[in-house]
């Protein structure tokens, strides 16, 4: 129709007429694009919030599971600074039970809870530029890099304990809740273990592994906090129209 009206226009050179006619067009053509732009612009919104949604789950449930982590890191270190000193004992006052059951709660260190599940689709498809605020993006490439470091260091004290506590592991083979039922030859060579230097060596090395570990997961708690007073306070509704 508006084709028609110009090309009538241009007959009876209506110059007046075609300007109006090419204003209405051209006008159309950019409310069309704006439309287009402000629904793309509000569906962009709502997938950010959802967004938003899943990343406060999952910083939530990381920062409870850390510290979690960290009570277990605590209790162990303080697990380990009694075996030591039952080790320090004289062997012959100690009964194996009382040995066992202290070396089982100073043995071994927790593993890092990883990345953000959430974060890690993000970078994998490219919707880290969903996040409009700058504070969060730069907070959870922190978190990353902390996880990142985090398992690292991990490796490094598994590799260590594996390396140089491996004693305390096979002594833990004698262990039962049956003092009676180890075969008598197996007596005298758990006590020379038990009295040996490698074993309060192995001990104090994983005693310290353990601090280290706190450590570590302490400033994941951190990094997680900081990933959570970073969240907008006024971010949309997930299903807002």
């Amino acid at each position: 129709m508006i084709l028609t009206s110009i090309t009538q226009a241009l007959r009876t050179q209506n110059w007046f007429a075609v300007i109006v006619e090419f204003i209405i067009v051209l006008a159309g053509v950019v409310i069309g694009f704006q439309i287009s732009a402000w629904n793309e612009t509000r569906i962009e919104h709502q997938r950010e919030a959802l967004i938003l949604e899943r990343l406060h789950t999952d910083f939530t449930e990381i920062e409870t599971r850390t510290a979690t982590v960290i009570e277990q890191l605590e209790a162990r270190i303080e697990a380990g600074h009694a075996f030591e000193a039952l080790l320090r004992r004289n062997q012959s006052e100690v009964s194996d039970l009382e040995f066992f059951a202290s070396l089982q709660n100073a043995i071994g260190t927790p593993v890092p809870n990883g990345r953000s599940a959430t974060y890690a689709e993000l970078v994998a498809s490219g919707e880290m530029r969903l996040i409009r605020s700058e504070a969060l993006r730069e907070t959870l490439v922190e978190f990353d890099e902390q996880v990142r470091r985090q398992e690292l260091a991990y490796a490094s004290l598994a590799r260590l304990i594996t390396d140089n506590a491996g004693i305390l592991l096979n002594v833990q083979t004698y262990a039962s809740d049956d003092p009676d039922s180890l075969p008598p030859h197996l007596y005298a060579a758990l006590a020379e273990i038990r009295q040996s230097a490698e074993v309060y060596t192995a001990a104090r090395l994983t005693t310290r592994a353990n601090f280290v570990n706190r450590v570590w997961h302490q400033g994941t708690l951190e990094r997680a906090r900081d990933v959570l007073a970073a969240m907008p306070d006024d971010a949309p509704e997930a299903n807002a129209p």
